[in-house]
């Protein structure tokens, strides 16, 4: 073991020589010029690309009872698209919010992306619609989150989360993909950035996104020579943004997890390990960064542009900052090239949370 331990501190200091004597100030230089040419280079490519206009065409969001796909709905309404507004609940209150748009351009449709039956329902509905045109956008954007230790989540959890989260974005892109072949249109992907980031009591959740990341980039390689577009929109902190960890939600997940754990997995977490995570989950909801106190207006601007520019981002991580000026996680993600900046100057709506308090930010 002393061994190992002798060639392991080698080998540190022969990486860190070799780094230090590699870095010399031209190639420093370099890197930099670089750098600077790469962020301008991208900047210029996203505003010399065309605008394609979605009068007239229609596009499927999944997951409009609330939240991301709720305000993505109204937003395409607004320019001027035929909007099909996929909801779990038809008779709640962000399907009927949606129909009073009008049903010109504004349809509500039941949709539960865990059923084969009620995903053929829906299609044969939108066959109808734009059998002639086709289907220009899908937006896979359903999601729930489960919260917990690998051990404490429940295997009907972990099913439950996969089902809607990953099949039922196959589920639904198999059954669209043939209208959408015929538009050449845009499948567009709501997955995270925890479908790139790792991290605890999150497990459900991020192996979802992680499968989620790959189904999208094996169907944008299948489906480039058809014309269809794939494009993936990688959310960051926004889950205090929408009703994803609204702590009913979370208090009936840790019930039913403390329930369905062994004995001996009680011992070892012990009772407080859940009390602890709902006590801060409902002091951060409750305090100034609790719900829709930071807008999802720069997702809304990433899909958008998914479904309108004429060259879009394969990938656009989207800063979900909820603590100080950056987005924890979309930093550790290792990009800089995010959608949006934050503001030079934090506004009056800006969210100022501790870390203590968002330690278990999701």
């Amino acid at each position: 073991m002393f061994t190992v331990r002798i060639l392991e501190v080698c080998m540190v200091a022969v990486v860190v020589q070799t780094v230090y004597y590699a870095l010399t100030t031209p190639t420093v230089l370099c890197l930099a010029a670089l750098a600077v040419l790469w962020g301008v280079y991208r900047r210029e490519r996203r505003r010399a690309a065309g605008t394609i206009p979605l009068t007239g065409k229609h596009v499927l969001i999944t997951g409009c009872d609330t939240g991301i796909g709720h305000e993505l709905a109204k937003k395409l309404h607004q320019l001027g698209c035929h909007v099909i507004a996929t909801v779990l609940l038809p008779d709640g209150e962000g399907a009927e919010e949606l129909r009073d748009f009008g049903p010109a351009r504004m349809t509500v449709l039941p949709l539960d992306v865990t059923s084969d039956d009620s995903v053929s329902k829906c299609l044969n509905t939108v066959k109808d619609m734009c059998s002639k045109t086709g289907l220009w956008g899908l937006v896979n954007n359903a999601g729930i989150n489960a919260i917990g230790e690998l051990e404490l989540v429940t295997m009907r959890q972990y099913l439950h989360v996969a089902n809607i989260n990953i099949f039922g974005m196959v589920r639904t892109t198999r059954a669209f993909l043939p209208l959408i072949r015929q538009a050449k249109g845009r499948i567009v992907n709501v997955t995270s950035v925890h479908g790139k980031v790792s991290w605890p009591n999150n497990v459900a959740y991020s192996i979802t996104k992680f499968a989620a990341e790959t189904f999208s980039d094996i169907t944008r390689l299948e489906m480039a020579q058809f014309g269809v577009k794939v494009v993936v929109i990688e959310p960051g902190g926004f889950g205090f943004s929408t009703n994803v960890l609204e702590p009913s939600k979370l208090r009936s997940m840790a019930k039913e997890q403390w329930e369905c754990a062994s004995d001996e997995v009680k011992e070892l977490y012990g009772k407080a390990t859940l009390d602890r995570r709902l006590a801060a989950f409902e002091k951060t909801w409750a305090s100034p960064a609790g719900p829709h106190r930071f807008p999802v207006t720069p997702v809304i601007d990433a899909l958008t542009e998914a479904l309108t520019s004429d060259d879009p981002e394969l990938r656009y991580l989207v800063d979900g900052c909820l603590k100080q000026r950056f987005d924890v996680y979309c930093v550790l993600d290792g990009s800089i090239t995010t959608l949006h900046s934050r503001p030079a100057f934090p506004s009056a709506d800006t969210v100022q949370v501790s870390q203590q308090d968002f330690e278990v930010k999701v």
